[in-house]
């Protein structure tokens, strides 16, 4: 859900820098249009949903199958928003208006906040439509896997207050906030293009979300404190053994619905382990696969993965870049580096941070069968470190050889704890994820590694070889992507092949030789010869007549 979540708002975003700049259409015909089109989705998902309440009856004969067929529809339906949200915006002009109401690109978050609108208002509609579908499904589930079923309170507002704070608000919001900060730096002289202090500002205050990052998140996703009781005391000393500070322990409320567990923030006092309402409610007869849980959430604090995420990120965020400059040297289209900087940065996150991702989610299954108590009591938990090793922060991002080697009862834990989990949240047991292998997948190398002790840490060699150098990539990019853009004023980074842009004209308006072309809309203060960057010679750089040419052209539009 949430990679449907970022591709909305990029998409968003995409349509500003392409669409933003062409005449906006009346406001009250945008709405009928977008009106229109957002009624054919609801109606979609209607329809979708009756078919999965007719077709539920194969839950009992085939569920894999069944559920493998609600998961291809479910993402076939995501696609339909996606385009519907792209519809809205180019064809019904709804960047162009966003643009517009904006001050004409002069303030970036305003005009992001409207043109997230269609998406947001899709998504609400879209929910709706499924809701009965969602909620029928889940109680079957709960009941064919022998769980407490509790959803009394899962009615239509519940459910759309718990799908806009768990997907939307937790990522749109940061996301505008970041934006905000970017206009007021750049109205009062500071922008993070313009020079080091506004650089700096805004990336002390991007740090900032992302170390308090796990505060907003709790907010978000209605979480209370767990109880005091054994399982918490359990808990916390695993982390303590681990070497890992959590700032506390959370039950992540759901309305029973949703069974999961998460790793929240960054940073000891603001990083939160948390664990679905549903998932303890239905695993209180067996507290060992609520540990082998939160021992896997624990793996991915002591493995660092969250700091390699972000180096990955910022690979992922370089290649986009790379690629923008790349596409504007080859070609003169306006759109065509966007398009490039877009596919790269989406590839680049399915092909490279998908793969590590799920190999890490590997690393922290092997890890929680070796942490986690042994329900038959046949060999005491690792703190991970092997005698004599050095404990945590002096280490990098190694993880311990199996000084305990790998625990039968505590594999059978963890893999039912896996296997419940996708039962109760409709997952095939095949289903693979972006960043997640699938359980059947999982299960398989855990039972393949306790067949096979002596390739336990060959294993997980090749795992830590592969994060750094996948690392190493993504800084090597982002340090060129840094580079070249040091090197190279911001209007010659997004048009190598023509001249900077004067001054007073911001990179994402348009330029003045467009202002020329389009007589409507004519700027006097814009049409006075072009300050070009670079050394008092600069004319010399115009060959082919082309500075006369422009000049006699403002000539004659003063006349």
């Amino acid at each position: 859900m949430y990679g449907f979540i970022i591709a909305g708002i990029l998409t968003a975003m995409a349509a500003l820098d392409l669409w933003g700049d062409e005449a906006p259409p009346d406001l009250g015909v945008a709405l009928l249009k977008m009106a229109g089109i957002v009624a054919a989705v609801g109606m979609a998902g209607l329809c979708l949903s009756a078919y999965i309440l007719w077709r539920q009856g194969e839950l009992a004969v085939d569920d894999q199958r069944f559920l493998r067929k609600v998961r291809f529809l479910g993402r076939a339906y995501r696609l339909l928003v996606l385009l519907a949200s792209g519809l809205v915006l180019k064809q019904v002009g709804w960047a162009a208006l966003a643009y517009d109401l904006a001050g004409h690109g002069a303030w970036d978050a305003p005009a992001m906040a409207i043109a997230a609108a269609p998406f947001v208002l899709l998504c609400g509609v879209s929910w709706t439509a499924v809701y009965w579908a969602d909620r029928v499904l889940r109680v079957a589930l709960f009941e064919q896997a022998g769980a407490i079923v509790a959803t009394g309170e899962w009615t239509l507002p519940r459910y759309l207050e718990f799908m806009f704070r768990q997907y939307l608000l937790v990522m749109l919001v940061p996301m505008l906030v970041l934006l905000g900060i970017e206009d007021v730096l750049s109205h009062t002289g500071l922008s993070p293009t313009g020079g080091l202090p506004g650089f700096a500002v805004f990336l002390a205050t991007t740090v900032g979300i992302v170390v308090f990052a796990g505060l907003w998140v709790r907010v978000c996703w209605r979480t209370q404190p767990l109880p005091e009781g054994d399982l918490r005391r359990r808990l916390y000393g695993l982390a303590e053994r681990a070497g890992v500070r959590v700032g506390n322990v959370l039950v992540w409320r759901t309305n029973n619905t949703i069974a999961n567990g998460a790793m929240i923030g960054m940073i000891g006092p603001f990083r939160y382990i948390m664990i679905t309402d549903a998932l303890l409610l239905s695993m209180t007869q067996a507290p060992e696969e609520v540990e082998a849980v939160f021992a896997h959430e624990i793996a991915h604090v002591k493995y660092r993965h969250t700091l390699l995420y972000a180096g990955l990120l910022l690979g992922a965020v370089g290649a986009g870049y790379m690629a923008g400059v790349v596409a504007a040297w080859l070609s003169d289209t306006s759109w065509a580096p966007d398009v490039a900087a877009g596919i790269a940065l989406v590839g680049y996150l399915a092909m490279v941070f998908g793969y590590i991702s799920r190999r890490c989610e590997l690393e922290a299954d092997l890890y929680a069968v070796r942490a986690t108590e042994c329900p038959a009591g046949c060999s005491p938990p690792s703190s991970g470190y092997a005698a004599g090793e050095a404990a945590p922060g002096a280490e990098e991002w190694a993880a311990a050889p199996y000084g305990n080697g790998l625990c039968a009862h505590r594999v059978q834990a963890l893999s039912g704890a896996l296997r419940r989990i996708a039962r109760l949240n409709g997952m095939a047991y095949s289903a693979q994820g972006w960043r997640h292998f699938s359980i059947a997948r999982r299960c398989a190398v855990l039972d393949g590694l306790l067949a096979n002790p002596a390739g336990v840490a060959a294993y997980e060699r090749s795992i830590r070889r592969l994060k750094r150098v996948a690392l190493a990539a993504s800084f090597a990019i982002a340090i060129a992507a840094g580079a070249y853009d040091l090197a190279t004023t911001p209007s010659e980074a997004h048009h190598p092949k023509h001249p900077a842009r004067p001054d007073y004209i911001r990179p994402d308006q348009p330029t003045w030789i467009t202002r020329l072309v389009d007589r409507n809309e004519v700027d006097v203060a814009a049409l006075r010869p072009p300050e070009f960057h670079g050394d008092a010679d600069s004319s010399a750089h115009l060959d082919d007549g082309r500075l006369a040419g422009l000049r006699r052209n403002a000539a004659a539009a003063d006349d």
